[in-house]
C-alpha cells in the first residue's frame, strides 16, 4: 500500500469521526447523509471501519451529552423544560425496560436519541447500560445506512 492511499483512507477515516461527533451535537448536520455518499464513493471493505468509526464519533457526542445532563458537564438546550419532561415521561412508561427505550431510540431516532442522550443522565441511568444500549442501536442504524448503497450497487455490476 502506498502513502498516498494511506493518507487517503485515513483522511475519510479521521473525517468520518469528526462529522460524526459534530452530527452529533448539531441535529441539522445529518451523518446519515454522509454515510450514504460515502458508501456510494467507496468499495465494500471500507463499510466496516466506516460503521465503528462513525458509531464511536456519534457515540463521544452522545456520552458528553449524558454528562451533561448528569450535570458532569454544562450544555445549554432551548426550552429543555418541555423537551427534558416529555422524554421523562416516556422513560417511565418504559421503567422495565429502559435498556430496549434506550436501544430504540439510537437506532430509531425516536424519541431523539439527542434528548434521550440528555434524559439518561439526568434520571441517573447507569453509563454502561446508556453505552451499551447507544452504541449497539447506532451500530445497527449506520450499518444498514452503509451496506444498503453497496447492494443496490451490486445490482448494477
Amino acid at each position: 500500500m502506498n502513502f498516498g492511499h494511506l493518507l487517503t483512507h485515513y483522511g475519510l477515516y479521521l473525517s468520518t469521526y469528526i462529522i460524526a461527533v459534530i452530527s452529533g451535537f448539531v441535529p441539522v448536520v445529518n451523518i446519515e447523509v454522509y454515510l450514504v455518499w460515502v458508501a456510494a464513493l467507496t468499495p465494500r471493505s471500507q463499510g466496516l471501519p466506516i460503521t465503528l468509526l462513525a458509531t464511536l464519533g456519534q457515540m463521544t457526542a452522545k456520552t458528553l451529552m449524558y454528562l451533561g445532563g448528569a450535570g458532569i458537564v454544562k450544555i445549554t438546550l432551548r426550552k429543555p423544560e418541555e423537551k427534558m419532561a416529555a422524554v421523562q415521561k416516556k422513560f417511565e412508561r418504559w421503567k422495565n425496560r429502559t435498556s430496549l427505550f434506550l436501544f430504540l431510540s439510537a437506532f430509531l431516532g425516536v424519541p431523539p436519541f439527542y434528548l434521550v442522550s440528555i434524559a439518561s443522565g439526568a434520571l441517573k441511568i447507569k453509563l454502561p447500560r446508556f453505552l451499551a444500549a447507544g452504541v449497539s442501536g447506532r451500530f445497527l442504524r449506520f450499518a444498514l445506512t452503509v451496506f444498503f448503497p453497496h447492494l443496490i450497487k451490486s445490482f448494477f455490476h
